[in-house]
């Protein structure tokens, strides 16, 4: 009959509904404890964001510093390269003792404005005193040898 049949009905419907809420109970457990996990990658992940844009920081300051010395000792390089050429020029040029005095003071003044960095080796440092000392003669007023 139609009692029965409804009841019987009812009574399925509710043992399903019951099966289904201990399952979307344990689905959303489930899903809460996913989200938790998720919860802690993502703040790991800020923290190394964080100290990945420091350490850029850093090294974006290194870099700066660096690329000043750089800038700094290429201006003092530039500018000993064109002292010894003048003096290259000035040796280049005769005898004379005038030009040879002239001469030792552009040698003295290019090895004085080399950045301490820069410094010359011994053996260079002790051709140069040599020559300061004794001068320069040429045996001809051409250049030998370059």
């Amino acid at each position: 009959c139609w009692c029965e049949k409804t009841t019987a009905h009812k009574a399925d419907a509710i043992t399903d509904a019951t099966t289904d809420l201990r399952a979307f109970g344990q689905t959303i457990l489930s899903l809460k404890g996913n989200v938790a996990t998720l919860a802690a990658e993502i703040q790991g992940l800020e923290s190394d964001m964080r100290q990945n844009g420091e350490e850029q920081a850093q090294a974006t300051s290194i870099r700066q510093k660096e690329n000043i010395a750089f800038a700094t000792d290429s201006t003092e390089l530039k500018e000993a390269i064109s002292a010894m050429e003048k003096a290259v020029t000035v040796l280049g040029q005769g005898s004379s003792s005038l030009l040879q005095a002239s001469a030792r003071d552009k040698v003295a003044a290019v090895v004085n404005a080399l950045p301490a960095s820069k410094a010359l080796k011994p053996r260079q440092l002790a051709l140069l005193s040599e020559y300061m000392r004794s001068g320069y003669a040429p045996q001809s007023m051409t250049v030998q040898g370059i």
